[in-house]
């Protein structure tokens, strides 16, 4: 599990004073792209490499508001992983009060970057397969 330290910005608030829920969607993407270089893998590397990873669903579940200047920690670690698919899950927490602000989770699939088809990584490419593997452990 990799975990993504963050401070609320005010610009991400609403007229409610609370973070819009759409920041909640950005910050996953945030920490996914951290997760990833944190497990070694880096998506700038992958998407020269010729390897792209597409979003396929997201959803979010709120459960407490954060407010402007919060501190909050995305934990980010592998749901699924078959070498086609990955899944994630995202715990949004208080750094504070320990409180679970937002849970999520995302699907992805790795795609050839010319042709926008699926690949299997296990095949195609057994680095970053490996590299997901791991990760899972």
């Amino acid at each position: 599990m990799e975990e993504l330290r963050r401070q609320v910005k005010y610009y991400e608030t609403d007229q409610m004073g609370v973070v819009h829920h759409s920041n909640y969607i950005r910050w996953f993407e945030e920490a996914r792209v951290e997760f990833m270089r944190g497990i070694g893998l880096s998506y700038r590397a992958m998407e020269e490499e010729g390897v792209q990873v597409p979003v396929v669903s997201v959803s979010c579940k709120y459960r407490s508001p954060s407010t402007f200047d919060d501190v909050v920690v995305v934990k980010t670690r592998i749901q699924k992983f078959n070498g086609i698919v990955v899944e994630l899950a995202y715990e949004v927490i208080d750094e504070a009060t320990g409180v679970v602000r937002v849970t999520g989770e995302s699907s992805h699939c790795f795609v050839d970057a010319e042709t926008f088809k699926p690949i299997n990584l296990k095949r195609e490419r057994p680095d970053i397969y490996e590299g997901f593997l791991k990760a899972t452990e």
